[in-house]
């Protein structure tokens, strides 16, 4: 997991949502942090930090935790968006 995602990743997710103020940024950063886990989990692959993704897992990234924002209030676990998916295959791991 990385050290700090408060910096561009959350401006990032912000900027997405067009949120411009401080009072959700406890939830996004926690949302953030779960993309980033889920990204790691479906890759197989850890980034050190932030600039170290290519920039289609750090962009699924963010899709990822503003979909979970949108879906927050729904009360069940929904699906990874299929844009997500398609965005991190790629990077997947493939063991025969």
């Amino acid at each position: 997991m990385p050290t700090d995602l408060s910096g561009q990743p959350l401006d990032e997710l912000k900027q997405w949502l067009a949120i411009t103020t401080p009072g959700e940024d406890a939830l996004l950063l926690r949302l953030l942090h779960t993309a980033w886990q889920m990204c790691a989990s479906f890759t197989g692959h850890a980034a050190p930090g932030w600039d170290a993704l290519d920039m289609g897992l750090r962009h699924g990234v963010i899709r990822f935790a503003a979909h979970q924002y949108r879906e927050r209030d729904r009360g069940e676990a929904s699906a990874m968006p299929a844009a997500v998916a398609a965005l991190w295959r790629p990077f997947r791991e493939v063991r025969l």
